[in-house]
């Protein structure tokens, strides 16, 4: 028997409050690959400035083709249903006998009663393999329905961003204790990965095929970069702080601190290139040799833990009109040129050639971006996901 992570997302240090929640039932469904006995979940009030009380948290199930939540149980810590978190703090929750098999989606619903500033969450943009919906003025944990709001209806912050995200608060793990055989698949990266356009369509592709056997793990951060903490920028948010910590302090730790996959796609470099010239910080432009040893690093740390490592190449991210990107484009190709040609990663995944348009290599091709030349959409996670070797994915004991 052995405790598997069946869903997990980095909470986002936002440095500021992104909105405020009061008597409100947060409800999320997750997309479950695993069988278990067990179950337990890591509340999380992390980088948070204030206290944070769950009222009353709820899981479920619900089955395939069943449109009910059933085996309705209450979550506790050290025998409480109410759950206080401390600034700062997370902690897992007590251990719940909780049968559920692969393929059944678990349902976290989760009551907050009093006011409350929200500092950080998790989030998603794709919002496939799991989804948050809100009940207002209520606890509705235990109803099977409610008039739903969505994030940007909660959250200012969601609201204003262009591009709107999808967003859980209050926990950052779900476990499940297994008696299967079960491997463990780490997407590290920066928005390209955090916005899970590419990780959900790979759970797609993955889960019908390997049902019970496999769980994916999104380890991205938008606007992360390989080499240096998050881009100061006045204007936005909490002066950007959102971007977290340079990948290569934060890889280990964001990486292995719970598990230890079987294998890690790595795919950095993008915001390296493009954010020293966007945001004006001269001083933190990289050379190509700078992120190879980024690169490097991440890849002995994966070797180190026992870990299979496979590098993604850069994907082109040209937009007219900004002649920065001409030095910006000579990095990324000089950077591609050698992903492809090294030998320290155990394979390398050509997204960059995947997404490229055929006669202007510098742009993604049309239909495969959200309008913005950078980011894929779900055509273009689905484009990158279907180019990964379902041989890196599971491979068989020898």
């Amino acid at each position: 028997m052995e405790w598997k992570t069946a869903w997990s997302y980095l909470p986002i240090n936002y440095n500021t409050t992104i909105g405020t929640v009061e008597d409100i039932t947060q409800r999320t469904y997750f997309n479950n690959n695993l069988n278990g006995s067990k179950i337990k979940i890591k509340f999380s009030n992390l980088y948070s400035q204030d206290k944070m009380i769950l009222n009353k948290v709820v899981i479920g199930q619900k089955k395939p083709g069943n449109q009910q939540i059933e085996d309705l149980i209450d979550i506790t810590f050290q025998g409480n249903k109410e759950i206080t978190l401390g600034a700062g703090e997370e902690f897992y929750s007590d251990e719940i006998a909780w049968n559920i098999k692969a393929q059944t989606q678990i349902v976290v619903s989760i009551y907050i009663k009093e006011k409350t500033k929200i500092q950080s969450a998790c989030s998603t943009w794709s919002a496939i393999s799991w989804h948050t919906a809100y009940g207002m003025n209520g606890d509705y944990t235990k109803d099977q329905h409610f008039e739903e709001k969505e994030s940007r209806q909660i959250y200012p912050f969601v609201e204003a961003d262009a591009n709107k995200s999808n967003i859980i608060t209050g926990i950052s793990e779900i476990k499940l204790l297994t008696d299967e055989s079960v491997k463990t698949v780490a997407l590290f990266g920066d928005s390209i990965t955090h916005m899970s356009y590419y990780s959900d369509a790979l759970i797609e592709r993955v889960y019908a095929k390997f049902s019970g056997k496999i769980t994916i793990i999104n380890r991205g951060i938008g606007g992360n970069r390989i080499l240096h903490d998050a881009t100061y920028v006045s204007e936005l948010p909490g002066h950007g702080s959102f971007f977290g910590k340079a990948a290569i302090k934060r890889f280990e730790e964001d990486v292995y601190s719970n598990e230890c996959p079987e294998s890690v796609f790595v795919l950095e470099g993008i915001n390296d290139m493009m954010h020293p010239y966007l945001f004006e910080h001269m001083d933190e432009v990289v050379s190509v040799k700078d992120l190879q040893e980024g690169i490097k690093a991440m890849i002995q740390i994966a070797h180190n833990r026992g870990s299979k490592v496979y590098i993604g190449t850069v994907m082109p991210f040209r937009q007219d009109g900004q002649q920065w990107l001409d030095e910006s484009e000579k990095v990324r190709l000089l950077f591609n040129e050698w992903i492809r040609k090294q030998t320290l990663s155990d394979g390398v995944i050509d997204f960059a050639k995947r997404m490229e348009q055929e006669d202007q290599s510098a742009y993604i091709k049309e239909g495969l971006h959200i309008g913005d030349g950078l980011h894929p959409n779900q055509e273009g996670g689905i484009a990158m996901a279907e180019i990964i070797p379902m041989e890196w994915i599971w491979e068989e004991e020898k």
